[in-house]
């Protein structure tokens, strides 16, 4: 008698309707295999590792977040105020919290006109957060980037 096990898989895995391969659609290798969130995750910490590269130490000292929106009591400060919806904020140290730096991807997202204009408006936003916690210019935080506009 020669019966296979139950445990023991019968060939090639098939879906449930007994049709195609199980398995990811697009190889990992192409862009197309990670999805939106995870491309703004790759952004922002491409953008802080940029900034590690010349700040180091002092870069170890700020969390970054992501969130999709801001929240309502930013909101409606930003209302009150009588300004766009905020693309990131900060929040200083405090003798128990590290210094924070937070993104909101939906807002982001939805101003950037292509993926490597999202990539450009992510780092503006690390570099004027970063600017706004450490109070030194923009263009010291990344000369490279903002060369010719000191005000951002």
């Amino acid at each position: 008698m020669n019966a296979k096990l139950p445990d023991e898989p019968s060939g090639p895995r098939r879906n449930r309707h007994g049709r195609g391969r199980r398995g990811p659609l697009v190889p990992m290798h192409l862009p197309a295999y990670r999805n939106r969130p995870e491309r703004f995750d790759d952004a922002v910490m491409a953008s802080a590792q940029r900034l590690a590269e010349r700040w180091e130490s002092r870069m170890l000292k700020i969390d970054f977040l992501i969130e999709p929106v801001p929240s309502d009591t930013l909101l409606s400060q930003a209302e009150g105020a009588g300004e766009r919806v905020p693309l990131s904020c900060s929040r200083t140290a405090t003798a128990h919290d590290r210094a924070q730096i937070t993104i909101f991807r939906l807002p982001l997202e939805q101003l950037a006109a292509s993926p490597v204009e999202l990539v450009d408006l992510v780092h503006q936003c690390v570099v004027h957060e970063v600017s706004e916690l450490w109070m030194i210019p923009v263009s010291e935080v990344d000369p490279d980037y903002f060369p010719e506009d000191p005000d951002f």
